[in-house]
């Protein structure tokens, strides 16, 4: 069976001596600065420290070789199927956090287009200082009104969504890598929760652009892509300020997700046990010893791998989002 890529979770001491493998897409390591391999190939470091496990690297294989670039700052690398690109740069060259937004954004869209991959299908967003107040909007909010913007310049209409991760970092920097294909993926809704384009406006100006989850037909294989998931049931927050019951909430909207995806898109998985990983963002490290607990005690040791990083929520009060996908290897 050909698939377009897969993902391990490998120890990796030096991403630089993955540059010469040319099945690797993309490899990420999680610490506690951002920084990037000089290199055309996305090797790089989130500014989200590794609760865990610290030599741990997210790597992304393809099953055929891959074309490498830089252009106009993103690193790139592509096959017969997806893009993979990452962008990190210095939001102070720009007047405010939604000028800097816009620039990203049109160069992540223009260098998808321009290489033939225009359907973004999973992008990962990370701000600094992301809850800060920045003249009465706060820093997330100022994001989105900038991404919104580039999306009505660009006339992105029926623009389907990628499933999406926005979380704060310390270390500085608008750091952004995403996947692209040719062909788009299939927005799903969660039942539980409100879609981006309900959300009232007392969430800031602009309502955020996201799909709750994407299913994602390939020729031999059927991928899922959950976005970066909160406490909250409709557009309400739940359980501000409780770990343990935000973590049991966030649980449920997944399980939710997956389901849905079951009845409504024919998805190949049936729980949260058959997802290839998780990725859990917690604001504070008291918080990892609970949620390990939390887990386990639900789903037994039957897990898929689980990374645990240090990262504020884009929600005053909200203490954990978790990501997650299913991306078949066979």
């Amino acid at each position: 069976m050909s698939v377009p890529f897969s993902i391990q979770f490998l120890p990796v001491e030096n991403l630089s001596a993955l540059a010469a493998d040319e099945n690797v897409l993309a490899a990420i390591r999680f610490a506690s600065i951002a920084s990037m391999e000089d290199t055309d190939k996305p090797l790089f470091s989130v500014g989200l420290p590794n609760l865990a496990l610290s030599n741990i690297a997210e790597v992304w294989y393809s099953d055929t070789p891959v074309s490498t670039a830089t252009t106009d700052g993103i690193q790139l690398a592509w096959n017969d199927d997806i893009l993979f690109g990452h962008l990190l740069f210095d939001e102070a060259q720009h007047e405010n956090t939604a000028l800097a937004t816009q620039y990203a954004y049109e160069l992540i869209l223009k260098t998808s287009q321009e290489h033939s991959y225009p359907h973004l299908l999973r992008i990962w967003n990370y701000l600094d200082s992301i809850n800060k107040d920045e003249q009465g909007l706060l820093h997330y909010q100022d994001f989105c009104l900038g991404r919104q913007q580039i999306l009505d310049n660009e006339g992105h209409w029926d623009y389907v969504p990628p499933a999406s991760t926005a979380i704060g970092t310390s270390c500085g920097g608008l750091q952004i890598y995403f996947l692209a294909a040719k062909k788009p993926g299939v927005e799903l809704k969660n039942p539980r929760q409100s879609s981006d384009f309900l959300y009232p406006r007392l969430y800031g100006p602009v309502r955020p652009t996201f799909s709750r989850a994407l299913v994602k037909k390939w020729k031999d294989t059927t991928h899922l892509y959950i976005s970066s998931t909160s406490s909250i049931v409709g557009y309400e927050k739940q359980h501000i300020g409780q770990v343990q019951l935000q973590v049991d909430e966030v649980l449920n909207n997944i399980e939710t997700l997956i389901k849905h995806a079951v009845e409504k898109k024919n998805s190949p998985i049936n729980s949260l046990t058959d997802l290839s990983y998780l990725k859990v963002y917690l604001c504070d490290l008291f918080m990892l010893s609970v949620t390990e607990e939390l887990l386990i005690r639900r789903y037994g040791r039957q897990l898929p791998p689980v990374l645990f990083l240090r990262g504020d929520v884009c929600e005053t009060g909200m203490l954990i989002e978790i990501e997650a996908a299913y991306i078949s290897e066979e």
